[in-house]
C-alpha cells in the first residue's frame, strides 16, 4: 500500500490559512451583532463633515417644491443611460447603504428601508432640478452619481432574475406580429428615403424604396403607443408616447434612446415645432385627463442641454379633441373638436419664453360633424419695386372636411376674425357659425371626407373619403382632377417635404406612397388586414341588456402546409374607423409571411365592389358576399373556400306576408352559398379558380340554399368534407375532365381537374328509428373531423332542442356507412370536435375526450367563459389540432363588466390553453386582454397560431429543451453501477475493472437489440403500400417498407 504520510502533511499546510482566514471571519461577526445591539444614538458619532443628513431643511424642501410646481415632470432618461435615476431620497438611502456596506446587518437594515422609501416616493428626478437644489445634493452626497447609478443597476438586474424563474414554462410565446397602424400621419423623414408608422405595440421604419422594414423600435413595458412626432431640429430623432404618459427620445436611425419623461397624462395627438430664436423643440401635446382634455407646450431637455424642461399650459376645455396642427413657431394652434374648429393665437409673439406662451381663442361652430382638416400659411404677396411691410398681418387658408362629404374652404380666415371683431366686443362667448363666415364650398364626395391637405406651394389640396378616390382641387380653376379605384377608402394623406410625393393611409391597413406627377405607386406597405374591433363597435342590442357578439365570431384562417410560414386568412374589403358598421363581410384572402413579418399577397374570394358601384338606387351600400370557411389540402395545392351571401331586410319587402318569422325564414331561403375550389399557381403565386359549387347543401322540399356549417380537409388525400342545413355529409374529390373519353387539356398541356361529389351520406340524430326524428328541423350547428390516416369521419349534430343531447356519428370513409353512433357524449352547445391521435376531442358544454381505441372516457373537464352562457359561446371559442406532437389547444373568451361604468361596453379577454389528451392537467396557458378570433396549428412542428381582435399574430411553441443521450433500461441499472464501483487496491487495477465492465455492459445491450428482431404484419404492410386511388412515388414507398423493416414506430410488434 502506498505511504500517504506526505500527501497527508501537505494537505495540512494548505488548510492551515484557511483555518485562519475562517476564524478571523468567526470574530469578524461577533463584532458585527456587537455593533448592531448598540442603540442608533450612540452607532454614529455626531460629525460636521460626516454626517449624511436623510432628509431636506425646510428651504430645500420649499425650492424644490416650487421648481416640481413649475415643471411638474423631469427627464428619466438622458443620453448616457436608460437607467431610472433615483430620487432625492433614494440618494440619500443609498449613501447609507454604501457606506455601512462595511457591516451585513447594516447593510440589510439599510437595503429595506430603501426599498420602502422608493415605494412611497413616486416623483424622479433627473435633470431639471434648479441650481440651489443640485447644490444641496452635492453636499449631501459623499458618493458619486457614477458609484449610485451603478449600485441601482445592480438592484435593478436582480429583480427581474427572479421574476424569471417564476414565471419559467416550458411553452413560450412569440413577439407580437401585424396589429393596425395608428390613425396619424405617417412621416417622412427629411430625405423622404423612410416612411415611419407605428402600431400599438412599436414603431416601424420603413424603406420608401424597397417597401420593406428597415427598423423596429419596440414601446417596451405594458403601456401601448398613442402618438409620436418627428423632430424639427434634428432629423434623426423622433418623440414617441404611450398610454401610460412617458415620452420617450429615439434616434430611429441608430435605434437608440436619448431621453425620456414622465408627463403623468396619456398623450392622444403630438406635433412639434422649433422655438423661436433656438434650435431647440417644442412638443405640443393633446393630453386627456378624467374630464377634460389638455393641450400643453413642453420643452423637454435632455442632460446634454443646458436649458431646462418646462411646462406650460396652452388650452384646458370639456370638449373632445380630434386633432391639432401648430403654425409659425407657435403662433397659430389650429384644432378640431367634434362640432367645431379652435384657432389659438400667441399674445406676445416676440417673447421666446416658455411661460409667455399664452394664447387667445376663437371657436366657429359646424352645423355637422367635422372628420378633418388643414391649415396653411400663405406668404403675402409683395410687389415690384416695393419694401416688404415688417410688421405685416399673417394669412391663413382653412380646408374643413364634414361627414356630408362638403369640404369648407376658409381663405385668410385671420381678416375674417379681425371684420367680427368689433361686433362682438363685450361678449363673453368668442365663437361664430362657419356659415356666417361664408366659406367656399368644395361638393364632390358623397360620404364621409376622410382627409384632407394642403400642397407645399398651396394652390391645391387633396382630399380623399370612402369612395376609395384620391381628389385633387385646383384652386385657380375650381375643377377636380380624380384617381379613382384604390383598394380601400382614405383616412390620411401626407405631402413629402419636397412635395414630389404623397403618403396615403387607407381603411385596410396599408400605406401607399404615389408621385404627384404620375400618380403612380412607388410604396406599398401592408400589415395585417383582418377583422378589427374596437371599443365602440362592442354595441348592444336594441334592449340594452347584451353586448352584440356577432363581430367576435370566427375568422376563417389555415397554415399552407407546403409553406409553413405562409398564413391564409379572410379579409374585410375596408374598415373605416370613422363608422361603426358592425359585422362586415369578408371577401378577400390575405397570405401573410411570418418569417418576414409582412403580407405577400392579396386577392379576391368572392364578388367585390372594388370596380363597381357600392350603392343601390334607394341609397344604401350593396354588402359583398363573405367567406365564411376555409381549408387547405394536406399538400397545399388545393383551398376550398365556402362563401355566403343574404339579401338584405330591406330588399325583400315585397315578400311580407305580416309574420316576421315568415318573411325571415324566406329571406335565408334566398341566400346564395357556393363552395369553390383553387388550385396553387406558383408563377404568379396566388390561387386560380379551378371548380365552384352553387348550393353544395339544397333543400329540395323548400327550394332553398342550405347554410354549410362545417369544412374539412382529408389529412391523406386530395379531399374536402362538408356539412350542411340539410342534414347531410358530403365527400369532394378531384376528377380529370374528359370529354369524348379523351382529357381535356389546358394551355400548358395539362389535364383539366375539375371537382365531383363523391359520397353523399344522409345523417340522422336518433340512434334508435322508433324514437321519431328532428330532421324537421334545422340543427344548431354541426361539426366534422378527419381520423389521422384519414379512414374515419366524425360528424357531431347539435339539435335546437334543449332536451336532445345531440348524436355523433363514426362514418368509414371508404364504404360511406355510418360504423358507429355515439351519444354518450352531450354536444347540445357543441362548439368544437377533432381526433388528435386515437382520441376524439368533443368541446361543447365541457371539454371531454373519448379513447376510440378501448372506447371509453379519457376524462372531462369543465369550461368557464365569463358572461357568456353555453349557448351564446357556441361560435366564440376556438380550438386547433397539431398532429405533429398530438396536442390541442383551445382559446376561451370572457367578457367581465365594466366596474367604472354600467354605460360602458365589457372587458373582453381571452385564455388560451394547450392540452395533451392523456393528462387532464393542462400544458401551458394565458390570458390576454383582446378575444382570439381563429387558431390554428402550425405544421411540420409543434405549436400553434393565434389570431386575436387587434389584428395580432403571436406563435405558441415549446421551448427548446437541452439535447439528452439515451440512458440504458431501469433493469440494467444495477450492472452499470457494478462496473463503476472502485474496489480496495491500486489505481490501475481500478480502471481496468473499470474499463472490463463497460465492456461487458456494452455486449450486453448489444446482445439484447439483437434478440429484438422486427416482425412484419401484413396489415401494417398492405396499409404503408395502399394509399387510395393514386399512387405514392417510389421513394415514399420505399421509405415505409424501410421503417417497418428497420422497426420504426408502429411498424414492430
Amino acid at each position: 500500500m502506498v505511504d500517504a504520510t506526505p500527501q497527508l502533511k501537505r494537505k495540512n499546510e494548505e488548510a492551515t490559512p484557511q483555518r485562519k482566514s475562517k476564524k478571523q471571519r468567526k470574530s469578524e461577526a461577533a463584532s458585527i451583532q456587537e455593533d448592531a445591539a448598540t442603540p442608533a444614538a450612540t452607532s454614529t458619532p455626531k460629525s460636521k463633515t460626516n454626517s449624511t443628513p436623510r432628509y431636506k431643511s425646510k428651504d430645500q424642501s420649499k425650492a424644490t417644491a416650487e421648481t416640481e410646481k413649475a415643471t411638474k415632470h423631469e427627464i428619466l432618461v438622458n443620453e448616457s443611460t436608460t437607467a431610472k435615476r433615483p430620487t432625492k431620497a433614494a440618494k440619500d438611502t443609498e449613501n447609507i447603504d454604501a457606506q455601512a456596506h462595511a457591516t451585513e446587518a447594516r447593510s440589510k437594515s439599510s437595503q429595506k428601508k430603501s426599498k420602502k422609501e422608493q415605494k412611497n416616493d413616486t416623483a424622479i428626478k433627473g435633470e431639471g432640478q434648479d441650481a440651489a437644489e443640485d447644490k444641496a445634493v452635492a453636499v449631501m452626497e459623499p458618493l458619486t452619481q457614477a458609484q449610485v447609478e451603478k449600485a441601482l443597476k445592480k438592484r435593478d438586474y436582480k429583480e427581474p432574475k427572479k421574476q424569471k424563474n417564476k414565471s419559467d414554462s416550458k411553452w413560450a410565446v412569440s413577439p407580437l406580429q401585424g396589429g393596425w397602424f395608428l390613425p396619424t400621419d405617417p412621416i417622412f423623414s427629411v430625405d423622404e428615403k423612410y416612411l415611419i408608422l407605428a402600431d400599438l405595440n412599436s414603431l416601424q421604419i420603413y424603406s420608401t424604396e424597397t417597401s420593406l422594414l428597415a427598423n423596429v423600435l419596440p414601446i417596451g413595458g405594458k403601456g401601448v403607443l398613442t402618438a409620436y412626432a418627428l423632430s424639427t431640429t434634428k432629423s434623426n430623432l423622433v418623440y414617441v408616447a404611450d398610454s401610460h404618459g412617458l415620452i420617450t427620445l429615439w434616434d430611429w436611425v441608430n435605434g437608440t434612446k436619448v431621453g425620456r419623461w414622465d408627463i403623468g397624462a396619456p398623450v392622444r395627438n403630438m406635433t412639434v415645432v422649433t422655438k423661436p430664436d433656438s434650435d431647440e423643440d417644442l412638443v405640443f401635446c393633446h393630453e386627456t385627463g378624467n374630464n377634460s382634455q389638455v393641450i400643453n407646450c413642453h420643452a423637454l431637455r435632455t442632460k446634454s442641454q443646458a436649458s431646462k424642461t418646462e411646462l406650460k399650459r396652452v388650452l384646458k376645455t370639456s370638449s373632445s379633441i380630434r386633432g391639432i396642427q401648430v403654425l409659425l413657431q407657435g403662433r397659430y394652434i389650429v384644432l378640431n373638436t367634434s362640432d367645431s374648429i379652435m384657432v389659438g393665437k400667441r399674445l406676445k409673439p416676440t417673447h421666446t419664453a416658455v411661460q409667455d406662451f399664452e394664447y387667445i381663442w376663437r371657436e366657429f361652430k359646424f352645423s355637422k360633424r367635422v372628420t378633418t382638416f388643414s391649415a396653411y400659411h400663405r406668404e403675402r404677396e409683395t410687389s415690384k419695386g416695393k419694401k416688404p411691410v415688417v410688421d405685416q398681418r399673417d394669412v391663413l387658408d382653412f380646408a374643413v372636411g364634414e361627414e356630408t362629404g362638403v369640404v369648407f374652404l376658409f381663405e385668410d380666415i385671420l381678416a375674417t376674425f379681425a371684420a367680427i371683431e368689433g361686433a362682438q366686443k363685450g361678449k363673453k362667448e368668442k365663437f361664430d357659425s362657419a356659415e356666417s363666415l361664408r366659406p367656399k364650398r368644395f361638393h364632390w364626395h358623397r360620404d364621409a371626407v376622410g382627409a384632407v391637405k394642403w400642397s407645399i406651394d398651396g394652390n391645391y389640396f387633396i382630399s380623399g373619403g370612402q369612395e376609395t378616390v384620391l381628389t385633387i382641387w385646383q384652386l385657380a380653376t375650381g375643377r377636380a382632377q380624380h384617381l379613382p379605384h384604390l383598394s380601400a377608402a382614405i383616412e390620411n394623406v401626407v405631402v413629402s417635404p419636397s412635395g414630389t410625393s404623397y403618403a396615403l393611409s387607407l381603411a385596410n391597413n396599408s400605406v401607399i406612397v404615389l408621385s404627384t406627377t404620375e400618380l403612380e405607386a412607388k410604396t406599398n406597405i401592408v400589415g395585417v388586414q383582418s377583422r378589427r374591433i374596437d371599443t365602440q363597435q362592442q354595441s348592444k342590442d336594441p334592449n340594452g341588456n347584451k353586448t352584440n357578439l356577432d363581430i367576435f365570431h370566427h375568422v376563417p384562417m389555415a397554415v399552407n402546409p407546403a409553406s409553413p410560414d405562409e398564413l391564409l386568412l379572410t379579409v374585410p374589403s375596408s374598415q373605416p374607423r370613422h363608422k361603426n358598421e358592425g359585422l362586415r363581410p369578408e371577401p378577400y384572402l390575405q397570405t401573410f409571411d411570418l418569417a418576414n413579418h409582412r403580407a405577400k399577397s392579396r386577392q379576391a374570394l368572392t364578388r367585390n365592389n372594388a370596380t363597381e358601384p357600392n350603392v343601390a338606387p334607394e341609397g344604401g351600400k350593396i354588402k359583398e358576399p363573405s367567406a365564411k370557411l376555409l381549408q387547405v389540402s394536406h399538400d397545399g395545392e388545393w383551398l376550398a373556400t365556402v362563401d355566403e351571401w343574404v339579401p338584405p331586410a330591406s330588399d325583400t319587402g315585397f315578400l311580407n306576408e305580416g309574420i316576421p318569422e315568415f318573411n325571415e325564414e324566406e329571406r335565408l331561403n334566398r341566400r346564395e352559398v357556393y363552395l369553390k375550389f383553387w388550385r396553387r399557381d406558383e408563377a404568379h403565386d396566388q390561387w386560380k379558380l379551378a371548380a365552384r359549387i352553387d348550393a353544395p347543401h339544397f333543400f329540395e322540399d323548400v327550394c332553398g340554399n342550405g347554410k354549410v356549417f362545417d369544412l374539412v380537409a382529408d389529412p391523406n388525400g386530395a379531399g374536402f368534407a362538408t356539412v350542411g342545413e340539410d342534414h347531410v355529409l358530403k365527400i369532394w374529390r378531384p376528377k380529370t375532365r374528359l370529354r369524348d373519353g379523351v382529357v381535356v387539356r389546358g394551355a400548358d398541356e395539362e389535364g383539366l381537374v375539375t371537382w365531383t361529389l363523391e359520397r353523399s351520406i344522409p345523417i340522422s340524430d336518433k340512434v334508435d328509428v322508433l324514437e321519431g326524428s328532428q330532421q324537421s328541423l334545422p340543427p344548431r350547428t354541426s361539426r366534422l373531423a378527419f381520423s389521422t390516416d384519414g379512414s374515419v369521419l366524425a360528424v357531431a349534430i347539435s339539435w335546437a332542442s334543449e332536451s336532445d343531447v345531440g348524436v355523433t356519428h363514426l362514418i368509414d370513409t371508404h364504404s360511406a356507412t355510418i360504423r358507429r353512433s355515439m351519444t354518450e357524449v352531450d354536444v347540445t352547445a357543441l362548439s368544437n370536435l377533432g381526433f388528435v391521435g386515437q382520441h376524439l376531442v368533443f368541446v361543447a358544454e365541457s371539454l371531454t375526450v373519448w379513447d376510440m381505441v378501448h372506447d371509453q372516457l379519457v376524462y372531462s373537464a369543465s369550461l368557464h367563459t365569463s358572461g357568456l352562457d353555453r349557448i351564446e359561446r357556441i361560435p366564440l371559442i376556438r380550438f386547433a389540432v397539431n398532429h405533429d406532437d398530438n396536442t390541442f389547444a383551445i382559446a376561451l373568451p370572457h367578457f367581465e363588466k365594466n366596474t367604472s361604468s354600467s354605460s360602458k361596453p365589457k372587458k373582453p379577454s381571452s385564455t388560451l390553453t394547450i392540452y395533451d389528451p392523456d393528462h387532464t392537467s393542462p400544458l401551458w396557458s394565458s390570458t390576454s386582454p383582446s378575444i382570439t378570433l381563429a387558431l390554428a396549428a402550425r405544421k411540420g412542428e409543434s405549436g400553434f397560431i393565434a389570431l386575436d381582435s387587434a389584428s395580432c399574430i403571436r406563435a405558441i411553441t415549446p421551448r427548446a429543451t437541452a439535447l439528452q443521450l439515451p440512458t440504458p433500461p431501469p433493469e440494467e441499472s444495477d450492472g452499470l453501477r457494478e462496473a463503476y464501483t472502485l474496489r480496495d487496491g491500486g489505481e490501475e487495477q481500478e480502471m481496468q475493472e473499470a474499463g472490463i465492465g463497460s465492456v461487458d455492459v456494452a455486449e450486453d445491450l448489444t446482445q439484447d437489440l439483437s434478440e429484438d428482431k422486427a416482425v412484419l404484419n401484413a396489415q401494417l404492410l398492405q396499409d404503408a403500400l395502399d394509399d387510395g386511388q393514386v399512387l405514392p412515388p417510389p421513394q415514399v414507398l420505399f421509405g415505409r417498407v424501410l421503417a417497418l423493416v428497420g422497426g420504426v414506430g408502429s411498424g414492430c410488434v
